[in-house]
């Protein structure tokens, strides 16, 4: 965690604070033959104790430090998170106790079999808050959050990783500003829990107004608006608690590497519990977004595929439904031009080069389906300046967009062949009249690879014999009419049966049945 190093300047004292804690927390747990006894009898001496221990041995660490040596007492403790123990009992209240600082080092984060967990105070925890937070989180205003995230996350960040996925962090990163509230007495305890009926519940409409005070001063903060509160919320009482709120956020906004840190806490919890990439980069939530684009008319073409790069972002779009919903022509001039948009708006970063080249790495395995454009807008140049020293790349970007005499003479410059490589050489002779179909046919017949050997029973109009064990032999009998487009997709499914075609086209983008059983979605 380069954030957390960067602000540490005395392990040492680090180390101290470590080897004390993990002396006091086991000595501690050995009072106890079971862990109901500390919550059930001793919750409250157990707490004093840790609080005495805290107050002795951190009360010189900044919050930096207090922070790498949770992580490393947490790792050299080696709790089971699964069972029940007096010693994880005892880190939970350690946790907490450390929390409760002015102030507060939360949130604290800790790895557990590689997963992150970002600490959350015992009322989230208590009460189970969790799933409601999340929720009224998630139902805040939508127009606001995309002001927010265009405002407060880095271009690169955002058109790689896409507004999806940040939209899913940033709701995170309010449940993180509310948790740290709550450790620093912003939003008091005892406002939030209330007694009724003789029992401790949460305080409904207080919680709201807190979630929504923190949301609200965000937006202040981040896109300049001036925020104010009214209806139901506005009273004397919750005025007061606004402007604490205000400024708490404001100063959490204000130290940088603070705030930074609050946000990788909530990169990594958002990962851990929602995890929205799965679900961006699921096929047929895609496929929606994909539907949706095309079936707008308020914007251009170019308007529509900026929205789907930017939505999804570079690094998650599936390139099958890409070159199957818009024509490569299209594509490749949005392409080009977002490469000059981030030299003129300066987000031209080393993580939007890799992240474009990763991008284009998987769109060059498929075809360039032209409306008759073909090489009259090219990437030429970006590709030229960022990836040159890639002769691999630059090869398979030629033979994408069929200038096969460009390709072939890459190949003495790449060292490491492998059978999609011989195929496209073999393939590119072909389309330069440098050999015939039947010495075509001829080496086609070695070919060791799937595609190699689905394109030599096309080719001798044998595909019925295609093996079956080929991976293509989906393609094959939806090819010569043996099976229906349903039936194929009830196999293997839609994105499987898009994907083999697809993909043959990348090889061999002439074939007009293969074209068509693409059910591409735009006129050729």
């Amino acid at each position: 965690m380069d954030i957390l190093e960067k602000n540490i300047k005395d392990p040492q004292k680090i180390q101290k604070a470590v080897s004390n804690s993990l002396d006091f927390i086991k000595n501690e747990s050995e009072k106890f033959t079971d862990f109901k006894e500390i919550l059930n009898k001793k919750y409250i001496e157990e707490k004093r104790n840790i609080e005495k221990f805290v107050k002795q041995n951190f009360k010189n660490l900044t919050r930096w430090e207090i922070r790498s040596a949770v992580s490393q007492i947490f790792d050299k403790l080696q709790i089971k998170l699964e069972e029940d123990t007096p010693e994880k009992i005892i880190f939970m209240l350690f946790t907490d106790v450390l929390s409760e600082l002015q102030p507060s080092p939360s949130p604290l984060i800790f790895f557990y079999e590689g997963n992150p967990l970002v600490k959350k105070h015992g009322v989230i925890v208590e009460f189970n808050l969790m799933p409601e937070l999340l929720n009224k989180i998630e139902d805040l205003d939508a127009y606001k959050k995309h002001q927010i995230v265009l405002d407060l996350f880095p271009e690169d960040e955002i058109v790689t990783e896409g507004v999806s996925l940040k939209l899913a962090q940033l709701n995170f990163l309010i449940l993180n500003l509310f948790d740290r509230a709550v450790y620093e007495n912003v939003v008091p305890v005892d406002r939030l829990i209330i007694q009724k009926d003789g029992k401790l519940t949460v305080d409904k409409n207080f919680l709201i107004f807190s979630v929504v005070s923190i949301f609200a001063s965000l937006y202040e903060a981040v896109a300049g608006e001036k925020q104010q509160f009214k209806g139901s919320f506005y009273t004397a009482d919750l005025s007061k608690y606004f402007v604490k709120i205000k400024g708490f956020v404001k100063k959490v906004i204000s130290d940088r590497d603070e705030f930074d840190y609050i946000l990788y806490a909530s990169k990594l919890e958002e990962e851990g519990i929602e995890n929205r990439l799965i679900t961006i980069r699921d096929y047929q939530t895609q496929k929606n977004v994909f539907e949706e684009s095309i079936r707008r008319n308020d914007v251009d073409t170019y308007e529509k595929i900026e929205s789907i790069f930017w939505l999804l972002g570079v690094e998650n779009i599936n390139p099958v439904l890409l070159v199957r919903y818009y024509n490569a022509d299209d594509i490749i001039y949005y392409i080009f031009e977002l490469f000059r948009q981030a030299q003129d708006e300066g987000f031209q970063t080393e993580k939007f080069i890799k992240g474009m080249k990763a991008f284009l790495k998987k769109m060059f395995r498929y075809p360039y389906i032209s409306k008759g454009h073909l090489n009259q807008k090219t990437l030429d140049k970006p590709v030229k300046l960022f990836y040159s020293d890639d002769a691999r790349f630059d090869a398979d970007y030629f033979y994408f967009t069929q200038r096969y005499d460009r390709y072939l003479d890459m190949q003495e410059l790449i060292k490491d062949k492998d059978e999609d490589i011989s195929l496209k050489n073999l393939l590119s002779k072909y389309y330069l009249n440098q050999i015939n179909k039947e010495e075509l046919t001829g080496w086609l017949a070695l070919s060791k690879s799937n595609e190699g050997k689905f394109l030599y029973h096309l080719l001798t109009d044998s595909l019925g014999s295609l093996p079956q064990e080929n991976p293509y032999k989906a393609v094959a009998d939806l090819y010569t009419l043996k099976a229906s487009h349903q039936n194929i997709i009830n196999k293997i499914g839609e994105e499987g049966i898009y994907t083999l075609i697809m993909r043959i086209l990348g090889f061999y983008p002439y074939d007009k049945t293969l074209i068509n059983l693409a059910d591409l979605r735009f006129e050729i």
